[in-house]
Order: structure tokens, then sequence, then C-alpha cells
């Protein structure tokens, strides 16, 4: 399933956004993010990333969140068309 990745805080590089979320989408595809489900804390690149319940998946779109010093990055579901 694609996403689409914002950056919600923060001054962070489109190309360090992606390979954040990317890294945390294959450690939970790995199965190493903890929890039921696998939505983490998961640690990458000093990233603290963490996936979101369906309740808040459904109502926000946002899949996941990644935080690092103040900044977020956030993994959003496209807008069905």
């Amino acid at each position: 399933m694609r996403v689409l990745i914002e950056i919600s805080h923060g001054p962070v590089a489109c190309s360090t956004a992606l390979t954040v979320e990317q890294a945390y989408a294959a450690a939970v595809a790995a199965g190493q993010a903890p929890g039921n489900g696998g939505g983490g804390p998961v640690s990458v690149n000093g990233w603290t990333c963490l996936g979101f319940d369906t309740p808040q998946v459904l109502r926000t779109g946002q899949t996941s969140k990644c935080t690092k010093d103040g900044s977020e990055i956030l993994a959003v579901l496209p807008s069905p068309s």
C-alpha cells in the first residue's frame, strides 16, 4: 500500500524523511516492531517511529509517525479518489 510522507514539524530533508519511513516499514515487515500488530516503537537512525491503531488511522488517515529532536514525519494514506 502506498502512503504519502509528510514533514509535519521541524526541518527535515525529503530524502531523510523517505529513508526513515522506508526503514521503519521494512522493520515492521520483518517483525522487528514490538506490540500487537507490530506498531512499535522502533528506533530508526536515531528517530523513534510508531504505528497508529486502526481507529486513529480511520479517523485521521495517519498510519505512523517518526520523531526526533522536535521534528516529526507522518505516513498518511492518500485520500480516495
